[in-house]
């Protein structure tokens, strides 16, 4: 999971001018966000037990534009600093701990907070450039291998592209993983939201509910995905905008699945492709979505 240590003498050393332009003069003040199930450190910093400063390319133009002056559990952006040409920003540590391995309840909380931010911006621009643009280089390019591998489907991708460009937009996270949102006994926080955009909006659901760590091992459990998917589809239903019927939202919840398992498959060494569990679970969904 993630935990924050103390800084080297070499992380002080390289990090130094970024802390003081942010008013942190001491390697005591600063600890640094490493996960240790990944046994990865980030660009993410600890600053007097109470801010977090990290770096970041949009977040605060993207927190400007979609969520200052709103009630959604987003932290507030404090302040932003430049050094070397990258941006940093500072906003309140949220004391919990990530959404994997979550629990049902937990799984709920966050499938309303996302739908809460969704439903307020559905349909929000038709934005069909965008779209296009993200279509094809977020997705279409990772068809290549897939339909190489499933000849026989060649129906089912031309209906993913169709819905992708029919089905209801809204602002998507688009790096929604468990890692992004933050519990903290009462509320789900949705963090780090650098890539948001309007786009489809059930492209944010199979990433949270069906990605992994490693082959074959999710972040969360069947039981909290459903709890998650089953928790936004209530609060969506909210708002009568939202003309999606539980069957097609199924569906949509495959297609998001689909361009995420497209997409591990796309990076598969070619002998070692129709031997994996994503392969396999690709094959799941394509079998799913031509029966649907």
């Amino acid at each position: 999971m993630t935990e924050n240590r103390n800084l080297t003498a070499e992380e002080w050393a390289e990090f130094a001018p970024v802390f003081e332009k942010a008013g942190i003069f001491s390697s005591g003040s600063v600890r640094r966000f490493v996960d240790t199930r990944l046994n990865k450190k980030y660009d993410v910093f600890l600053l007097n037990d109470n801010l977090v400063l990290k770096k970041s390319d949009q977040d605060k133009e993207k927190y400007d534009r979609y969520f200052a002056g709103h009630s959604f559990s987003v932290p507030q952006v404090v302040s932003a600093v430049q050094h070397g040409g990258d941006c940093w920003v500072s906003m309140p540590l949220i004391d919990g701990t990530d959404a994997r391995d979550c629990s049902t309840d937990d799984a709920m909380k966050v499938g309303r907070e996302l739908a809460r931010i969704q439903s307020y911006y559905l349909e929000a621009g038709t934005n069909p450039d965008g779209c296009r643009s993200y279509f094809e280089r977020k997705v279409l390019r990772f068809w290549e291998k897939s339909r190489k591998y499933f000849p026989g489907y060649e129906g089912v991708f031309e209906a993913v592209e169709e819905r992708f460009f029919s089905a209801p937009r809204t602002l998507i996270h688009d790096d929604f993983l468990p890692i992004n949102a933050l519990l903290d006994g009462r509320n789900a926080w949705l963090i780090d939201w650098t890539y948001a955009d309007i786009l489809p909006y059930f492209l944010d659901l199979g990433r949270f509910a069906f990605v992994g760590y490693e082959e074959g091992k999710r972040y969360i459990s069947h039981e909290s995905a459903t709890a998650f998917l089953n928790s936004y589809y209530k609060e969506m239903s909210c708002n009568p905008q939202f003309v999606v019927a539980r069957q097609e939202f199924s569906r949509d919840v495959a297609i998001s699945a689909f361009c995420q398992y497209s997409m591990f498959v796309f990076y598969k060494d070619d002998e070692k492709v129709q031997k994996s569990e994503d392969y396999r679970t690709l094959k799941k969904i394509l079998a799913y979505l031509e029966a649907t």
